[in-house]
């Protein structure tokens, strides 16, 4: 029998149910897809307090702590340690237990590089990426304190030996991102290859014995006024160069000197259309959320540096600033004008909000190296 087209009734209905069978794959693919990559509470600002074990400026890391019962500094855990731990240490672990413990690692998951059925990656379009961008902004931040505890804060002057356990946490933390046990498709990562979630896993390893030292006055904690100053400089060339490259992407004009007029910018005005905006948003995002945790906890780990210096007023609006900067999260981000009625400029607000965190930075700079 044929249908009214001459077909014949059996090619129409295996044709039906191809299309029936593509549809649900279609459909299954993508509830998994938004199933394993849906945003999870990965933005809490409150967890540098379930990390660090005091808030107050009481003794140095690595420095003996009081016998119980002789004064211990208020809020400081009695764990059998001998000596002060440091904060810093114990955010950085809080956040990596976060990227990679508590939440699967996005940016290396093998359907995540795959993209929609292999043919567009994640990142050229409007879902799904936001959480890897915020974890790879977070990495960012967690590489860049992971350098500075092994060239400056857990060495005496730069004169002694590298710490053994933080040296393997820098060079843990500096695995490709994007590796797993497979890498067929990734440049410049090997074909067979341990995978990076399982690479930064032992990082907070070498972290953890890290910590342990020191609370057993066994590891070095360099907490002097110049290494605060060292620390600042780094992480606000850091955040600087965020800042750049969210201006360059929302530049969509830009004044030329030369012909003293607007001319065409580095970047776009194409608002909620410019799916490669919510990458840079979302790695800022991330990257000012650990920064969140993380100067909470030199501010403690310096105590006495801030207290000799009187930065108490100035820490208090760089936490502010950072925290505020944290705490932006759009649902759509958009890239549009500054002068936008319809379409705000998403990365324009981040950028001015990490620029304000980064002039505390320079007022820092300026009060401990006058």
């Amino acid at each position: 029998m044929r249908n009214r087209n001459g077909e014949p009734l059996d090619v129409v209905w295996m044709l039906a149910v191809g299309s029936g069978i593509v549809t649900v794959i279609i459909l299954l693919y993508t509830l998994v897809i938004a199933f394993r990559f849906r945003e999870g509470d990965l933005d809490d600002l409150a967890y540098p307090q379930r990390a660090m074990t005091t808030g107050t400026f009481v003794v140095s890391p690595g420095v003996a702590l009081p016998a119980e019962g002789e004064g211990d500094p208020e809020g400081v855990e009695n764990e059998g340690q001998r000596c002060a731990p440091s904060q810093t240490v114990r955010v950085l672990i809080e956040i990596l237990e976060t990227l990679v413990v508590d939440n699967k690692w996005i940016p290396g998951d093998p359907m995540y590089k795959t993209g929609w059925f292999g043919l567009v990656s994640f990142e050229a379009g409007p879902w799904f990426d936001n959480e890897a961008s915020f974890q790879l902004g977070a990495l960012r931040a967690s590489r860049r304190i992971s350098v500075e505890l092994v060239d400056i804060l857990g060495r005496s002057r730069g004169t002694s030996a590298a710490d053994e356990d933080l040296s393997d946490a820098r060079g843990a933390l500096h695995f490709p991102e994007r590796a797993w046990l497979i890498n067929p498709f990734d440049e410049g990562v090997a074909f067979l290859s341990t995978s990076a979630a399982s690479s930064y896993r032992g990082a907070l390893e070498s972290l953890r014995r890290y910590d342990v030292r020191i609370r057993s006055c066994e590891a070095l904690f360099d907490a002097r006024t110049d290494n605060l100053l060292k620390v600042i400089d780094r992480v606000s060339n850091d955040i600087g160069a965020m800042t750049e490259t969210l201006a360059l992407r929302s530049k969509g004009e830009r004044w030329s000197v030369e012909d003293k007029r607007m001319i065409e910018g580095e970047g776009n005005d194409w608002g909620i259309f410019d799916f490669r905006a919510d990458n840079l948003f979302h790695e800022a995002h991330g990257l000012m959320w650990a920064y969140h945790g993380l100067f909470q906890a030199l501010r403690v780990d310096f105590g006495a540096s801030v207290e000799q210096a009187n930065l108490e007023g100035i820490w208090d609006r760089l936490e502010q600033h950072v925290a505020e900067t944290a705490s932006l999260e759009p649902w759509i981000v958009s890239n549009g004008r500054e002068d936008s009625f319809l379409q705000p400029d998403h990365l324009s607000v981040m950028a001015v909000n990490m620029l304000r965190a980064r002039a505390n930075m320079t007022e820092l700079r300026e009060v401990l190296n006058p």
